[in-house]
């Protein structure tokens, strides 16, 4: 039974993450299973085009992650020196202090804020603009070849 080549993609990408096989092995196979040199050509790009988005779209997710973490830690340096100052062990009366203190507080939401924001409205399948431009210029680079 032989596989269509999205099949054939799907499988491969999948194996190539999972790190049951290498990339440089997928051309031996295939030729092993006597499929034409154009064919394997397609194949092997658009496996790598596969296995491009998957890792691109991970990174994305997790600079998102890592903003909302950085957010989070803002917001809490924030809050402590908030109620640190509230209960006497420092006064506010200086004006940096209140910057810091403040500052720290809306900073800390803007971040987590703007992170929610960008991940709800992110589809992990679509990747990012940036993304997207790539593999497009990408592909019409292909094309002139």
């Amino acid at each position: 039974m032989t596989m269509s080549d999205d099949e054939l993609i799907h499988d491969f990408a999948s194996r190539v993450a999972k790190g049951e096989i290498t990339f440089d092995k997928i051309r031996p196979i295939l030729e092993e299973r006597g499929i034409d040199e154009p064919r394997i050509k397609q194949i092997v790009r658009r496996v790598d085009d596969e296995i491009q988005k998957s890792l691109l779209a991970k990174s994305a997710s997790l600079s998102v992650d890592q903003v909302i973490l950085l957010g989070v830690v803002l917001f809490v340096i924030g809050v402590i020196l908030t109620i640190s100052s509230f209960a006497g062990f420092f006064s506010l009366g200086n004006s940096y202090m209140v910057i810091i203190t403040y500052g720290s507080l809306i900073a800390g939401l803007v971040l987590i804020v703007g992170g929610i924001r960008r991940k709800k409205k992110k589809n992990p399948a679509q990747g990012t603009d940036t993304l997207k431009r790539r593999f497009q210029l990408r592909n019409k680079l292909r094309n002139e070849e």
